[in-house]
C-alpha cells in the first residue's frame, strides 16, 4: 500500500530527532526531509499544535505527547521485567534501596523497587510521584527527557531544595556530563539519592534507575561511587531495551 505522503514527511519529521539531535530548527528539519522550508515548518507547527513535538526558542524538540506513547511502549514489553535482576544486583553491590521511575508529566512515579538490605532505608515508594527538580531521578528526566520550563516554579521542600533556575541548569548540564544525579536533603531532610537515565532503542530516555539511602551512609566519596555504579546498571538496561543495537 503507497503511504499517505503528508503523514510519511510527519513520521520523518519526528525521526530526525535523536539523542544527538535533542533540538532542531525549521532549516534542519527542511534539510532532512529535504523539502521546502515552508513545508517544514507548516509539518511541526502541527506537530506541537498536536503535542508530538514542543517549541524551544526558535527550535523544536520532541513534545509530551510522543513521550506518552513513547513510555507506553516500553512499559508493555514489560520493562520492569527487565530491569528487575539488574536492580536486584545493584541492591547486592550498593545494599541500598533501588528504584526505577518514569516521567509522568511533571513528575517521576516510581514502578518498581528492590529493597534495601539495612534496617533503615527507603521502603514503599511504588506509585508516588516527586517533583523533578527536588529528586536524583526527576533531575535526570530534567536532563535527558524533559527540559525544564523557563518559568517553572521550583518550590521548596527542604533548605537544600534548589529554587534558583540557573543553580539547577548548571547542575543539569554536570549530569548530562557525568551521566548521573544526585540529590541530598532536597526532598526530605536526611534522604540522599544518585539516578541515571536509561536510553530506549530509539535513543530516548524511557526511564531513571536510582539509589535512595539514608544521608549518613552516603557522604561524598560514597556518592561518586554509588552513581557509577547505578550509571553502569542503567547501561545495561538500555542495551537490554535495544539501545545502541
Amino acid at each position: 500500500m503507497k503511504p499517505l505522503e503528508t503523514v510519511d514527511r510527519a513520521l520523518q519529521l519526528l525521526q530526525a530527532f535523536d539523542r544527538d539531535h535533542r533540538e532542531l530548527s525549521v532549516g534542519e528539519l527542511a534539510d532532512a526531509l529535504q523539502v521546502h522550508h515552508s513545508n517544514a515548518s507548516r509539518l511541526a507547527a502541527t506537530l506541537a499544535l498536536r503535542g508530538f513535538l514542543e517549541r524551544a526558542g526558535e527550535r523544536y524538540r520532541v513534545g509530551p505527547e510522543l513521550r506518552r506513547l513513547g513510555m507506553l511502549g516500553f512499559l508493555d514489553q514489560d520493562l520492569v521485567t527487565e530491569a528487575r535482576p539488574i536492580m536486584n544486583r545493584l541492591v547486592e553491590r550498593t545494599g541500598e534501596t533501588v528504584a526505577l521511575s518514569t516521567l509522568d508529566g511533571d513528575h517521576a512515579v516510581d514502578v518498581a523497587e528492590s529493597p534495601g538490605t539495612h534496617v533503615i532505608g527507603a521502603r514503599q515508594w511504588i506509585g508516588r510521584r516527586y517533583p523533578l527538580h527536588a529528586t536524583s531521578d526527576g533531575k535526570v528526566f530534567l536532563a535527558f527527557a524533559a527540559p525544564l520550563e523557563p518559568d517553572a516554579p521550583l518550590k521548596p521542600l527542604t533548605e537544600r531544595t534548589i529554587t534558583d533556575p540557573e543553580r539547577l541548569k548548571s547542575e543539569l548540564d554536570e549530569v548530562r556530563e557525568r551521566g548521573w544525579a544526585t540529590a541530598r536533603s532536597e526532598l526530605e531532610t536526611g534522604m540522599c539519592g544518585v539516578a541515571a537515565p536509561v536510553f530506549g532503542s530509539g535513543g530516548h530516555c524511557v526511564a531513571a534507575l536510582n539509589i535512595t539511602g539514608p544521608d549518613y551512609r552516603m557522604p561524598d566519596h560514597v556518592v561518586g561511587d554509588l552513581g557509577t555504579a547505578c550509571r553502569d546498571a542503567a547501561d545495561e538496561l538500555s542495551a537490554r531495551l535495544g539501545h545502541g543495537a
